[in-house]
C-alpha cells in the first residue's frame, strides 16, 4: 500500500530542468513555420540597436536558452527578459553570423503572463551591424498582431529603437528561446 501511494502522488516540479531532457520546445521551429506561411517573410533588416517583442504564455514554462543570428562577427548582444515585476535575465552573448546559434542559461521559470524579450547590440562599429532577422508581413508590410506561435505562446507586439525610432510593430525580431512546459 505504501508503494502504491508513493507512486500515485503528484509529481513535484524539478527547478533544475534544462532543455537537454528531450522535452524542450524551441521557438525557432514556430518562427520557421510562421516565416514559411503565406503572407510572412524573413528579412535581415531594421537598423536600430534594440529589437524586442512582447509575448504572453498561457502556461507556466521554464526558459533555459536563447538563440539569435548575429549581423557580424564578434558582435556582443545584451539579451534581456523582462516580466511585469522587473528584469528576470540580463546577459551579454555573441552568436554565429552564419546561422542561428544558441546559448544556455540557468533556468528561469515564467508563470502564465506577459514578458518582453529583447536584444541590444553593444559594440557595433557601423549601421549594418545593427540589423537582424525579422519577420514581416506580405509585400514587406507590418505583420498582423497578435501572432500565435503555436499553442501557448503569442507575440502581442514588437518594437525597435536606439539610434532612432521607436518603430513599433514593424516586424517581429527573430529572437528565440528554448523552454520546457511545466
Amino acid at each position: 500500500m505504501l508503494l502504491l501511494s508513493i507512486s500515485c502522488k503528484k509529481d513535484v516540479v524539478d527547478n533544475t530542468v534544462d532543455c537537454n531532457d528531450g522535452q524542450n520546445r524551441n521557438i525557432e521551429a514556430f518562427f520557421n513555420a510562421l516565416n514559411n506561411q503565406s503572407g510572412y517573410t524573413l528579412y535581415e533588416s531594421m537598423d536600430l540597436l534594440t529589437h524586442e517583442y512582447t509575448f504572453t504564455t498561457t502556461t507556466d514554462i521554464q526558459v533555459c536558452g536563447f538563440g539569435y543570428k548575429s549581423a557580424g562577427n564578434s558582435l556582443i548582444y545584451t539579451i534581456e527578459l523582462q516580466g511585469s515585476n522587473g528584469m528576470l535575465y540580463t546577459g551579454n552573448h555573441s552568436f554565429s553570423s552564419a546561422q542561428f546559434d544558441y546559448v544556455s542559461i540557468p533556468p528561469i521559470t515564467l508563470t502564465a503572463g506577459t514578458y518582453t524579450l529583447r536584444r541590444t547590440v553593444t559594440n557595433n562599429s557601423n549601421l549594418s551591424e545593427t540589423i537582424g532577422p525579422i519577420t514581416r508581413g506580405a509585400n514587406n508590410t507590418s505583420p498582423n498582431f497578435p501572432i500565435n506561435l503555436g499553442g501557448n505562446i503569442t507575440i502581442e507586439s514588437a518594437n525597435f529603437y536606439g539610434s532612432g525610432g521607436p518603430v513599433p510593430n514593424y516586424g517581429v525580431p527573430n529572437i528565440y528561446f528554448e523552454y520546457v512546459e511545466l
